[in-house]
């Protein structure tokens, strides 16, 4: 087995455990359960069988679906918010925006480069598949799980602590501030996807910075000419968290470390 398919394993066998130990609905558990074994399942067949050429790529590019099913997952162990958390979160974050003047910032700041700020968060979710891609465009395939041992690795132990800190985002708590009022067709975009295919709440640290720039590190590592562009867009995606309100301030720093530490640790 890949570095990365037993990180795949301790992940969702960590959640099995944990739905027999906290209260969640027969529904929830019983999803846990189906989604964890079957993830579990696929690791153990496409790790053990010998495989022809289109299930080894397969193979390659199935922890797509490990790390959304991962982050689904993991959304199911919610289930009352911390009020006390999320003040303490949103007093940080209001005197950060007052000394920072962000609030200002953002009232003056061109609308297209808002709507880029917009597009930065948009891209997240395929910033993972795409910067995989560029590896095996590259013929790189033979680093798969080198990468996807960082990524997950980021990514997981966002969602690992989601069961413990619940917060909402402070989105779903403030009132309606200066990006809402500049009527960006991209923050329309976001709120549809978010309403959607999110779990609704606030993962600490944010899994969004950290997969990012845990991606942009493990592909610079293997194309290190593409090292200044890939930076720019995970600070891109980490920045646009915090302005358009997707997440804390304290989330998407910690997230940042957790992403450059999961990089660091598995290389």
């Amino acid at each position: 087995m890949r570095a990365s398919e037993w990180i795949v394993c301790g992940f969702f066998g960590y959640l099995l455990v944990l739905a027999r130990l906290q209260p969640l609905s027969a529904t929830r558990r019983n999803r846990v359960t189906a989604v964890g074994l079957v993830c579990i399942g696929l690791v153990l067949v496409l790790s053990q069988l010998r495989l022809q050429l289109p299930m080894r790529v397969a193979r390659d590019w199935v922890p797509c679906i490990y790390l959304l099913q991962g982050y689904w997952m993991a959304g199911l162990f919610f289930r009352r918010p911390m009020p006390a958390a999320e003040a303490r979160l949103l007093r940080l974050d209001r005197r950060l925006f007052a000394a920072l003047r962000l609030d200002t910032a953002v009232r003056r700041t061109p609308a297209p480069v808002l709507q880029l700020l917009e597009l930065a968060y948009l891209c997240a979710y395929p910033f993972v598949p795409a910067t995989f891609a560029l590896l095996y465009a590259a013929g790189l395939r033979g680093n798969a799980d080198q990468y996807w041992t960082a990524v997950l690795t980021a990514a997981f132990a966002c969602y690992g602590l989601l069961p413990w800190i619940q917060t909402r985002p402070p989105r779903s708590l403030e009132p309606p501030g200066p990006m809402d009022a500049r009527g960006l067709a991209l923050r329309r975009a976001n709120r549809a996807v978010l309403d959607r295919a999110s779990v609704h709440v606030n993962t600490f640290p944010s899994g969004h910075a950290s997969t990012a720039v845990a991606a942009a590190l493990a592909t610079a590592q293997l194309l290190p000419g593409l090292l200044a562009p890939l930076l720019a867009v995970a600070g891109a995606i980490a920045a646009s968290t915090v302005v358009g309100r997707y997440h804390y301030t304290a989330d998407t720093l910690l997230g940042v470390f957790v992403g450059a530490g999961a990089w660091w640790f598995t290389t």
